[in-house]
């Protein structure tokens, strides 16, 4: 049996699978699960609060892509644009930012599982799902600064 530490150690990672594992982002991003407290989302910014992964998200990297995938997302969800030229452009950003250590490994591979969904899905509650959960990981975040 894993120890406490063990298993925050691996939260980010369990989540990760979930994503990757589930058919539709919607199916797995709903906002009883990541949204409350102690949920997903919270146990997220704790993890990422601590460092676990050699680095730290600081809140200005999280704001900036939070910006970004919020663009997107309110584009996707109002009917404006059916290109995902903004969502590819994301993924070399985001590599970029966990190269100089602005954005630690294991939430820039759940960013990427859920980016993952997103580049094939053309359902707008798919790009609800993920907002609002971007948008409850930043919440949390304030929180903790």
């Amino acid at each position: 049996m894993k120890n406490t530490k063990e298993k925050e150690k691996n939260f980010i990672d369990e989540i990760t699978t979930e994503i990757k594992k589930a058919n539709k982002l919607s199916e797995v991003l709903k906002p009883e699960t990541f949204a409350i407290p102690n949920g997903w989302a919270d146990e997220i910014v704790r993890q990422l609060k601590k460092g676990k992964s050699g680095t730290s998200l600081k809140t200005s990297q999280l704001r900036k892509i939070f910006a970004e995938i919020k663009d997107i997302c309110d584009k996707k969800i109002k009917g404006l644009s059916e290109d995902n030229t903004e969502l590819y452009l994301l993924y070399p950003k985001l590599a970029y930012a966990k190269g100089r250590n602005l954005l630690p490994k294991d939430f820039y591979n759940l960013l990427v599982a859920c980016l993952d969904k997103l580049k094939n899905s053309t359902d707008k509650e798919d790009f609800k799902a993920f907002e609002e959960f971007m948008t409850a990981i930043v919440a949390y975040n304030k929180q903790y600064e």
